[in-house]
């Protein structure tokens, strides 16, 4: 009785490694690429606009001012409503109602709500918008309703404005930007300046060397 000969593995093996790195690298050219967003690094800031909005840092106390205030307990809610303001330091906000969301107690500040004519100001920049959301958790100002940042003469408007106060970046949606550039002396300005330095140098170097006048009148040892 003939015997099959055995299977020669040594051939086979290597067809199999062969198919094996073609399947895999067909894999990865269909894999699709992942989509992670972009993430971007930003500097510590130095300084940072409406940077002092941090109301509950436990610095300075916040001062709530309004015609009319209602409590919710069960919605740990409190709401201010007719002419409102908020000051805390040197930053300030108004609006015709506002609305404080807190946590375990009321020096537990989650966010604040401002509807109606809000102005957020500190220092020489403020924002102006229908709509404010002050997020204490994530940090940001959010301006909806026409909102529009001012930097001195500097403003920048768009339908939404999300100021991140950590990191010093502001998200501007339809953004529309009024940028006035500081004015540089032309160079016949810039030349004038440095010859007018150079002959009240030389002047003030010339009267340095010149003896100094006396002064007063003769004394009374000098009269014959």
């Amino acid at each position: 009785m003939a015997v099959a000969p055995a299977p020669d593995t040594a051939s086979t093996e290597p067809k199999a490694d062969a198919v094996a790195a073609v399947t895999k690298k067909n894999q990865q050219k269909t894999r699709p690429a992942s989509k992670e967003p972009t993430k971007i690094a930003s500097k510590e800031p130095t300084d940072n606009a409406f940077g002092g909005l941090q109301f509950s840092s436990g610095g300075q106390p916040i001062r709530i001012d309004g015609p009319h205030m209602s409590l919710d307990y069960q919605g740990k809610s409190v709401t201010w409503s007719g002419h409102v303001k908020v000051v805390n330091g040197d930053s300030q906000v108004t609006s015709d109602t506002l609305r404080i969301n807190y946590g375990k107690d009321f020096n537990d500040v989650k966010e604040m709500i401002a509807d109606g004519n809000v102005r957020i100001s500190q220092g020489a920049r403020w924002a102006t918008g229908d709509h404010a959301v002050l997020d204490q958790t994530r940090h940001t100002v959010v301006l909806t309703g026409s909102p529009v940042v001012h930097d001195g003469e500097d403003q920048i408007a768009g339908t939404k404005i999300t100021v991140h106060l950590d990191t010093n970046q502001s998200d501007v949606e339809n953004a529309r930007a009024v940028i006035y550039p500081k004015q540089q002396n032309s160079p016949t300005e810039a030349s004038n300046a440095s010859a007018g330095n150079s002959a009240v140098s030389a002047a003030s170097d010339r009267s340095a060397q010149a003896p100094p006048s006396m002064q007063g009148s003769p004394s009374e040892d000098s009269n014959p």
